[in-house]
């Protein structure tokens, strides 16, 4: 999501705009890829983390679990915004340009979201 917003999205201005949605939609494709991979392995390390390290007293201690309900809040928003993408934005969209600003805005919340996910982690580890 960083480099979409930081890297690519600034050097689209270059190409000829003819050409800009067909490389979105190709970026968009292997994007969606990504974010799915992305969301079993977050998935995946969670419940491998919680089912391993964790004692039952740990998740019923006040903060911990306040913490821990909180990352999977954002994880499950996370997950609802890429299938907003994947299954409704994605198929609407012909080619990457008649909807750009609003896949925008669900990557740049997308980025803060699991910007917040890993700080959220952080903090389970020093509780």
């Amino acid at each position: 999501m960083a480099f979409n917003l930081l890297v690519l999205r600034p050097s689209m201005t270059i190409i000829d705009q003819n050409q800009r949605p067909i490389l979105g939609t190709k970026v968009l494709k292997r994007f969606i890829i990504f974010a799915w991979l992305s969301i079993v392995v977050l998935i995946l390390t969670g419940i491998s983390i919680t089912t391993n390290r964790i004692a039952f007293e740990d998740i019923l201690s006040m903060t911990y679990g306040i913490v821990l309900l909180g990352k999977h809040l954002v994880t499950l928003i996370m997950i609802f915004i890429v299938t907003w993408i994947s299954f409704v934005l994605s198929t609407k969209l012909a080619s990457f340009a008649p909807k750009p600003d609003t896949i925008l805005a669900l990557v740049k919340t997308n980025l803060s979201l699991g910007i917040l996910v890993l700080l959220l982690t952080a903090i389970l580890r020093g509780v």
